[in-house]
């Protein structure tokens, strides 16, 4: 039976997943990580390989019935990226099928906008894709931490609910309620319990204890603080994807789609709700939406996509 593969290679999981050419789902695996800037080339090679034999376990397929292969990753940020990722799944044992490697945000886009539009994702990080009707790509954010390109993310919500205890031990803002949660949650006594937990973000070893949430349960009961976070935080997720709008020239259609994706915004009413304010206050034709499908479909679709026009 031929079928078409979809993969969202994240940096916490792999999601492989496998439908027929008409989009009608046949199985899933969820394995371990697998991306190619993380593990040596063997490795990576070994639970690819285990992540993708496990999914068509699930549904008895074969390598060769595979029709179109789509891998959406992390860590595709380069032409040598590109390269690196291509050639490891273009040299996969027994499939004899198209391989298309991406970047994990295309894929994304392709499931909240069916291919033409954008898409916002803000999970840990922020990033925007989109793609036009010509064919024409372009992309937006996703910077390396150290340049600090995560703008409006997760991790900076959580940056600036950590800003605010500094703010607060320094004697510059009143407790809130905002404060009063932070500080139950990190256990943080005093100045040097909120230093230690910077040096531990220094050294890429401090566990979130789920900030984003916090501050989202804070602005809901009306802490003017936690609100300002997810505004200003809707003021960088709308510029990335409005930088998108521009440069693909997407607002000339009757109709443009723009898509928001990642936990730190479509779990979050308030942000995303600031970031559709946005978009619906300066476009009278645009439709912002959440996705309803996750990216392995968006593979699995775009792998689908492909196949049907042509096999490239």
């Amino acid at each position: 039976m031929k079928y078409v593969l979809g993969i969202d290679s994240g940096g916490t999981k792999y999601l492989v997943r496998a439908c027929t050419p008409a989009g009608e789902p046949l199985a899933e695996y969820v394995g371990p990580p697998a991306g190619h800037y993380r593990f040596e080339r063997d490795e990576v090679l070994r639970r690819v390989n285990g992540n993708i034999d496990a999914c068509l376990a699930r549904f008895g397929g074969h390598r060769r019935d595979c029709a179109f292969l789509v891998c959406g990753t992390t860590g595709i940020d380069s032409d040598r990226d590109s390269r690196v990722v291509q050639e490891i799944y273009e040299g996969l044992s027994g499939f004899r099928c198209p391989v298309l490697c991406v970047n994990d945000a295309q894929v994304a886009q392709f499931a909240v906008t069916g291919g033409v539009g954008a898409v916002v994702i803000a999970g840990t990080g922020s990033i925007a894709f989109g793609c036009n009707e010509k064919g024409e790509t372009a992309r937006c954010g996703g910077w390396p931490p150290c340049i600090f390109g995560d703008e409006g993310s997760g991790s900076w919500v959580s940056t600036r609910a950590l800003n605010h205890l500094s703010l607060l031990m320094d004697g510059r803002v009143e407790p809130s309620l905002l404060s009063g949660m932070l500080s139950e949650a990190l256990h943080l006594e005093k100045r040097e319990d909120l230093i230690g937990v910077c040096i531990d973000i220094e050294h890429m070893c401090w566990k979130n204890p789920g900030l984003t949430a916090l501050v989202d349960r804070a602005a809901a009961q009306g802490d003017a603080y936690a609100v300002g976070i997810l505004r200003e935080a809707a003021q960088h997720t709308f510029a990335l994807a409005d930088t998108i709008v521009r440069r693909l020239k997407l607002a000339e259609m009757p109709v443009f789609r723009v898509g928001a994706w990642g936990s730190a915004i479509v779990k979050s009413p308030l942000h995303f709700g600031f970031f559709k304010e946005q978009f619906e206050a300066k476009y009278g034709n645009v439709e912002v939406r959440i996705a309803t499908e996750d990216a392995a479909m968006g593979a699995c679709r775009m792998a689908a996509a492909r196949l049907a026009a042509g096999g490239q």
